[in-house]
């Protein structure tokens, strides 16, 4: 009986790979954890990177590359129908996704070793943020996503050495994932009967502030006027000692009741 059934395993891989089905990797792309900031932002999703997904999928493929599938609801449908078939990467471009029938776009090319086991270290989280390329400057870029948008993804396995159909593996997609909306300044209530006690205790505590910043100025200002009102206009004498030479006039050491007579000096 096992034997059997290892028969038939065998039988749908290679009836799957004769026909060109991808292989289903039973894996679904994640949001990194909740306590990770900005997971999920207007324009960007930040992915968990697809450790150890495909390792175990065309092994010997030493030219396969790891793409991401961005898609909108109806995206889903259209990229199931041709996955089968020859995929062309330079097709499915961000530029022309949503304005026309495709409805998705694959980015984020990355060689497969690049996401081989192990995986990161305990506590580490290895990210793949879609929508982080600005400016977006190649067909196939990592281009910011449509704010408010929702989206579906997965990892898909590309062998660039096959000719006919070529998507040798893939993931789940993702659950729907909606972006954030951009909020209109012009819908804020900004009266005071609609401010949150934090604003108010915030309000107070930078006014009390204010005041001390303007007490703690003038008390420095009155003390600089009154130290120059107390000196005096009249600079401090230079001291003397040592410095000046004592000279005496001649005339005073005569005596006062003798006289000399011209000509007989």
């Amino acid at each position: 009986m096992d034997s059997l059934i290892q028969q038939l395993v065998l039988l749908c891989a290679v009836y799957g790979a004769a026909h060109g089905v991808p292989e289903t990797v039973l894996y679904t792309p994640e949001i990194v954890p909740t306590r990770i900031a900005g997971r999920i932002t207007q324009t960007t999703v930040a992915l968990e990177q697809p450790r150890c997904v495909f390792d175990l999928t065309e092994p010997l493929c030493v030219s396969c590359e790891v793409w991401l599938v961005v898609a909108n609801s109806t995206g889903v449908a259209t990229f199931n129908s041709i996955k089968n078939e020859f995929f062309n990467t330079s097709i499915y471009t961000y530029k022309n996704a949503f304005t026309g029938p495709n409805g998705f776009y694959v980015t984020v090319k990355t060689r497969r070793d690049f996401y081989r086991c192990p995986t990161a270290t305990p506590g580490q989280i290895l990210t793949l943020r879609v929508g982080s390329e600005v400016p977006c400057q190649t067909p196939n870029c990592n281009a910011p996503l449509i704010s408010g948008g929702t989206f579906r993804m997965k990892y898909i396995l590309v062998n660039l050495d096959l000719s006919g159909s070529n998507i040798v593996g893939e993931t789940k997609f993702t659950d729907n994932i909606k972006l954030l909306d951009a909020t209109n300044p012009n819908t804020i209530d900004t009266s005071a009967g609609r401010r949150s006690g934090g604003m108010v205790v915030i309000t107070t505590i930078l006014i009390i502030l204010l005041f001390l910043l303007l007490a703690t100025f003038a008390v420095m200002l009155a003390l600089v006027c009154c130290k120059k009102y107390e000196q005096s206009d009249f600079p401090t004498p230079l001291a003397t000692g040592g410095s000046l030479r004592r000279y005496h006039t001649h005339n005073l050491h005569n005596k006062s009741d003798i006289i000399m007579q011209k000509g007989k000096m």
